[in-house]
């Protein structure tokens, strides 16, 4: 069941993606189903080119509940999303998904430029995000992210990647057909308005009235705020009306516009002088001619035969956009139909000359429409004129009636719309009524509606390859499997006899229609189909190529090789008589390779898993730690069989009645145990631990060591999960080991007092230098041992709790400069200078011994890892509230990444310049206790190959030893 349910979700990938046209509404469907199907977050970037952005919505949340938000990535900017965008496989980051959305098949040049750019300048993968969108072999759309996406859908990602390419082309073919409708319908009503203006014009006989039905076509029909109309007079341009919104001025002999043609800077003035249209932007004009308009204003010359007449200035008022250049075509049309109508008004006695003109304007719109590149049929009435492009289409003359057009125009010819089939193609024809005259447009669609009834051939062949998914996933084993896929596809390609073979050490059979001994005969198809790693479209199979076909008598063949990881087979679709198939066929059988390749590796996945869940299971079974799972209530939900080994409890006892896990923990340390639950419960996906006291089945206490990791909000656990190990053995042996150093250090003590008290009676008498410093490396060389014994019992008196200092009143510079003294053996056998600088020190509460102790300590490390010729320097002072006591050496120094561990016990750096240099790891693990015992803090500061410097930091007014 959960196999089925999880392939139908390929279903409804499909149906959201292909239900609809619209690019945004794609996205949406698709962000829905994918959320509502468990993904934590999914979001579909698709490619701008004018921008070179990934410009995505992203969903986030679960089924309807979910949110959306736009995000835009620059495609040269590195990211897991643009590294996606060239790819040429899904990519996986973790738990997201990242899936190229790619339009068509192509060699992916822009995956690998350099192997695979052939183009100058060729791309690298610096440069592609430059290079390769100019390219015309580019072909990717977008990019697909889904986040935390189940498991039972991983499969499926590349098949979704392909659904949503299609969907996307089929949405962009929408849109442009959509903008080109919308053009074409828009420049025919304008086309329309112009001719019904023209014919209003041409009735104006008067020179006001011309000028005011100009003025009120401007406005009424193509928008404009404002319209001014000034006429030539006598060399200089005079203002005659304004029109104002509604309202109508009369401004002849008022006007402030009186503007001499020849000389005027005013716009409107040039745009006669130059006889060409202006349009001059808001912010270029003269103050005075600035207030009240819009964006830009338009000044047309009103011409008749070159002579300017006059000059109309349009805008679109206050806060209005600028005047457009396709606007002011509309306006050119216009004032040059007023003008002739104007010249008609004002030489009435000239009608031959008016009719000249008009033909004229009437030659220009025909030219106008010729250059169209949809057939244009525009009707007056039962006659009218067809365009250049409307005549191949129609097969008509220039010069068309009514009876003329093919009877499937009709409803377009009443204002409708309709597709029809001319001449082999396909046309999307619109028609609009503007009183007597009739326009219709067609517009070529052959490629839109092909790709259309491909799209739908397809979406039903997918569907059909969800069909064959969901009723193979149902089968049992592997022979079964294969069985259900080729009796499903038998039937849906018509074919006659069908084979499954999976290749191992050589091909084995997994279904075939006919039964056949022992291993496949050679050659086969199959192997061939292997081999080069597509599919075989064998409309006639040569003589020999196939001894499995010739067997069984096969003339045609369709073979489909599929690979997924770790396996690889193919199938074979025979067929007895000859057969065609159209092209694009390799591309369908390529999509069913995929689906086969997906649903047997699925099936062997599976199996894998549960093995691998039966493989999980024995090792809970027998670790030595016990695992459990709570919910929010710290009830148990889950416990690993191990508990009875280490608790003594029945594994399966939280299945029969709700068990509190704290109850377990031992009275005194349920409260520490609650706060580390709660600590848990507030901090998700945080590691915490603790150790407390668990109570064995027998009521004994177990000492235990927890780690808990919050995982309530991970669908694959659920819970807050526990990881318990028995702490007994570990305690014995640092007991042991405890016993062990104590007993060991006091053996070491009383050898190296006689050894320390010998040397320092040799040290009196008087000997030979070379001696006298063999004498000194002996007191040395014992003093180290004693300060290691030291160390090991303080280290063991620190883990048992046992560890103290006695404090007192003292004075420290004696107590250094003592110190130093001993040091300075030290110092000339290591060819090392040693500086000393105690300043005067107040009388301090400390353990003598101790302090001695610490600056001890850091003398012996700096003398140590110092080489000759290098300094130490030893300085104390007060600062404030406290004393300061540093230690500097030129050594090696100390990497940043051992720092913060070199007070760790038995730390050491691991820096090559001090390997092989004795010591145990714990002087300053103890320096660190006894400093903070006394009150203060040890500090380092080191730079690689310039020495360290420790210092001590000791406070004037400590805390009293009872505190």
């Amino acid at each position: 069941m959960a196999s089925r349910a999880e392939t139908a979700v390929l279903a409804r990938f499909q149906r959201a993606l292909l239900g609809d046209l619209e690019p945004t509404e794609i996205l949406r469907n698709f962000l829905e189903v994918a959320t509502e199907e468990g993904v934590e977050r999914a979001a579909l970037f698709l490619y701008r080119p004018e921008a070179r952005e990934l410009v995505g919505e992203v969903a986030s949340g679960r089924g309807r509940r979910y949110t959306v938000s736009s995000v835009a990535l620059p495609l040269h900017a590195k990211g897991p999303v643009q590294e996606a965008f060239f790819a040429e496989g899904p990519l996986r980051r973790g738990e997201e998904w990242l899936l190229p959305v790619v339009g068509e098949e192509e060699a992916f040049c822009w995956a690998d430029p350099e192997r695979r750019c052939r183009e100058r300048p060729r791309a690298t993968r610096e440069t592609r995000a430059l290079i390769c969108p100019s390219c015309p072999r580019f072909r990717p759309l977008g990019v697909l992210t889904l986040e935390r996406v189940p498991s039972r859908l991983q499969p499926l990602l590349p098949l979704l990647a392909q659904l949503t390419a299609l969907a996307l082309k089929n949405g962009a073919l929408l849109k442009e057909r959509d903008a080109a409708l919308r053009r074409l319908s828009q420049h025919a009503e304008r086309l329309a308005h112009v001719s019904a203006a023209s014919r209003e014009l041409a009735r104006a006989l008067e020179p006001d009235a011309v000028m005011a039905v100009l003025a009120g076509i401007l406005r009424e029909r193509l928008g404009f705020y404002r319209v001014t109309v000034a006429l030539v007079r006598e060399g200089a341009l005079v203002g005659h009306l304004t029109r104002r919104g509604e309202d109508l001025y009369w401004t002849e002999g008022r006007s402030r516009i009186r503007l001499p043609v020849a000389t005027s800077p005013d716009p409107m003035a040039q745009a006669v002088r130059e006889r060409r249209t202006r349009i001059v932007p808001r912010e270029a004009l003269p103050p005075h001619l600035a207030e009240g308009v819009g964006a830009s204003v338009a000044y047309v010359p009103v011409l008749v035969e070159e002579e300017a007449l006059g000059c109309v200035a349009v805008d679109h008022g206050p806060g209005g956009p600028p005047v457009t250049e396709e606007e002011v075509e509309y306006v050119e049309l216009l004032a040059g139909v007023a003008g002739v109508a104007l010249r008609n008004a004002q030489l009435y006695r000239e009608r031959t000359a008016l009719s000249l003109a008009l033909a004229a304007e009437r030659k220009r719109l025909s030219e106008v429409l010729e250059e169209l590149p949809d057939g244009v049929v525009v009707l007056l009435g039962e006659r009218g004129f067809a365009n250049t492009r409307a005549r191949e289409i129609l097969g008509v003359e220039a010069e068309v009636g009514l009876g003329d057009l093919p009877a499937t125009l009709a409803p377009a010819l009443e204002g409708g719309r309709a597709e029809v089939r001319l001449g082999g193609r396909t046309y999307s024809v619109r028609g609009r009524r503007l009183g007597e005259m009739r326009v219709l447009v067609l517009h070529e669609i052959t490629e839109r509606v092909r790709m259309e009834r491909a799209l739908r051939e397809q979406a039903a062949f997918t569907q059909a390859l969800v069909d064959l998914a969901q009723e193979a996933l149902s089968a049992p084993g592997l022979e079964a499997l294969a069985a259900a896929i080729a009796r499903r596809l038998q039937v849906l390609f018509g074919a006659e006899e069908a084979l499954v073979g999976m290749a191992e050490a050589e091909l084995r059979l997994l279904y075939a229609t006919r039964p056949l001994e022992g291993p496949l005969p050679r050659p086969n198809l199959l192997e061939r189909a292997l081999e080069e790693g597509k599919p075989l479209v064998l409309e006639t199979l040569a003589e020999g190529s196939c001894a499995l076909a010739e067997a069984w008598g096969l003339r045609s063949a369709l073979v489909i090789p599929f690979r997924a990881q770790g396996f690889k087979g193919g199938l074979l679709l025979g067929y007895r008589r000859p057969r065609r198939w159209a092209s694009g066929w390799e591309g369908r059988l390529a999509q069913v390779g995929l689906l086969l390749a997906l649903v047997l590796e699925k099936a062997r996945l599976l199996a894998y898993l549960e093995a691998e869940e039966e493989r999980l299971r024995a090792l809970l079974e027998h670790s030595q730690d016990v695992v459990y799972v709570l919910d929010e209530e710290a009830r148990i939900r889950f416990v690993s069989p191990s508990v009875r080994a280490v608790l003594g409890y029945d594994p399966e006892g939280y299945r029969r009645a709700a068990l509190d896990a704290l109850a377990f923990v031992h009275p005194e340390d349920q409260e520490r145990a609650r706060a580390l639950f709660q600590e848990l419960l507030a901090r998700p996906e945080a590691t915490l631990r603790g150790e407390f006291r668990l109570l064995h089945q027998d009521g004994t206490p177990i000492p235990v060591e927890a780690w808990g990791r919050n995982l309530l909000k991970d669908p694959r656990v659920g819970g807050v999960v526990v990881n318990v190990r028995d702490l007994r053995p570990r305690l014995e042996a640092e007991r042991l080991k405890g016993e062990f150093l104590a007993a060991v250090s006091h053996e070491l003590r009383t050898p190296l007092a006689a050894i320390l008290g010998l040397a320092e009676l040799l040290r009196q008498e008087p000997l030979p230098p070379e001696a006298q410093e063999s004498v000194e490396l002996i007191l040395e060389s014992a003093f180290r041992l004693k300060n290691m014994v030291d160390n090991l019992l303080d280290t063991s008196r620190l883990e048992a709790g046992r560890f103290e200092v006695s404090r007192r009143p003292v004075h420290l510079k004696p107590l250094l400069l003592e110190l130093a003294r001993s040091f300075q053996g030290v110092a000339r056998l290591s060819g090392v200078e040693f500086r000393v600088e105690v300043e005067e020190l107040p009388l301090m509460e400390v353990d003598p011994d101790r302090i001695v102790q610490v600056v001890g300590n850091l003398l012996a490390n700096a003398f140590k890892f110092t080489p000759p010729g290098g300094s130490v320097r030893l300085w104390a002072g007060v600062r404030g509230e406290e004393v300061w006591v540093e230690v500097q050496d030129t050594g090696p120094g100390i990497p940043k990444e051992e720092i913060p561990r070199l007070f760790q016990r038995y730390a050491r750096a691991k820096h090559p310049g001090v390997r092989g240099v004795a010591g145990t790891g714990l002087g300053l693990f103890i320096s660190k206790h006894i400093v903070e015992a006394h009150g203060g803090r040890i500090e380092v500061e080191s730079e690689e190959g310039k020495g360290s410097l420790f210092r001590v930091i000791l406070p004037l007014y400590g805390p009293h030893p009872g505190d």
